[in-house]
């Protein structure tokens, strides 16, 4: 990759990660990007952790005090963490953000397509794609994945 361009790279990925830092530190709630996860520190451990809106973001509990976000969809909602006894450990607002890099929305007419662009762009399915696209990709992603299970279960 030449010089400028991973240059160019680095301060995208320096100036996202800042700009995450900075909203929560601003009150913005804790932020997570579309289609990535971000991990959650408690202070104690949790028993109980509800998602106010699950279609937007998903929360795993990895041990009692390390919960994995996953950011879903664009939007905002909220998490709280309970103890064995019902106790509030944590409530806070999750706001699912847009990509900050290595993305590209496409807008002709009346449709979208969105291509991600690591290190080609290919087309991404996103919310608010041409549906013809966005259904194509997501049945040929969806019969990758069930192939990929179904080997895995005939082992």
């Amino acid at each position: 990759m030449p010089r400028p361009i991973l240059l160019c790279v680095l301060f995208s990925v320096l100036s996202a990660t800042s700009a995450l830092a900075q909203d929560e530190n601003n009150g913005n709630g804790f932020l997570v990007e579309v289609d990535k996860a971000r991990v959650m520190r408690l202070p104690r451990a949790a028993s109980a952790v509800i998602i106010g809106n699950p279609s937007i973001a998903d929360a795993t509990v990895h041990d009692g005090r390390l919960l994995l976000i996953t950011g879903k969809t664009f939007g905002g909602t909220n998490l709280i963490a309970l103890d064995a006894r019902g106790n509030v450990i944590i409530e806070q607002n999750l706001n699912v953000i847009a990509p900050k890099m290595a993305a590209i929305t496409y807008y002709r007419g009346g449709s979208q397509r969105s291509y991600s662009c690591a290190q080609n762009c290919e087309l991404a399915p996103s919310v608010g794609d041409d549906s013809d696209v966005f259904d194509t990709l997501i049945g040929q992603q969806k019969d990758k994945s069930d192939q990929g299970t179904a080997a895995a279960s005939s082992e």
